[in-house]
């Protein structure tokens, strides 16, 4: 079977979710980046989104070209 982009869309927010919780639930952000594998950059980007938007931070954003084709 094929993951679709939403499939592979909802796995990468789920992850990102479950990410923060352990880290909430053990108070230690730094396990919580061992135990999944993530960079400590990458994982206090996703908790300031998630504290500004909530779980609406964690949605990925389609990024802006960054030239413009006209």
């Amino acid at each position: 079977m094929e993951k679709t982009k939403e499939i592979i869309d909802y796995l990468k927010f789920s992850t990102k979710l479950r990410v923060l919780r352990y880290a909430k639930d053990c108070g230690k952000n730094k396990d919580a980046c061992e135990v999944f594998g993530v960079k400590k950059s990458t994982f206090y980007k996703w908790k300031k989104e998630f504290e500004l938007n909530g779980e609406k931070g964690l949605v990925r954003k389609k990024p802006l070209p960054k030239t413009s084709p006209i």
